[in-house]
């Protein structure tokens, strides 16, 4: 009873094997968390992109719980989602994937039209 208990205690495989074998990778987030906010800049390849990304944003915003604030410059946008609790939440958080999808339709919105 004893072997049978132990006979599966070794590590057959390395750590590094283990970890590159995985079935799944977790997706990189582009997005700076600090302690009491979310950061990231936005390139867009025109005028009308960056423009109707902002008008977007402005729109999300008024049904938003969160604290959102954007900056223009060029043809990219910094948008920084400040946490109004002692550390960033779930609702910072579902406005930084909210933001991201609000890139992607107008990115593709505009990719038709130019």
């Amino acid at each position: 009873m004893e072997n049978y208990l132990k006979e599966n205690t070794k590590l057959v495989m390395p750590v590094s094997d283990i970890e590159s074998n995985m079935p799944v990778s977790p997706k990189v987030s582009k997005w700076k968390v600090e302690n009491k906010k979310l950061q990231k800049v936005f390139t867009f390849e025109s005028r009308k992109q960056r423009e109707a990304f902002v008008l977007e944003v402005l729109k999300y915003c008024r049904d938003c719980n969160a604290d959102v604030e954007f900056r223009l410059r060029d043809n990219k946008v910094g948008i920084i989602i400040h946490s109004l609790s002692p550390q960033v939440s779930e609702i910072e958080f579902e406005a930084k994937a909210d933001i991201d999808k609000i890139r992607k339709d107008v990115v593709y919105y505009f990719a038709k039209k130019e």
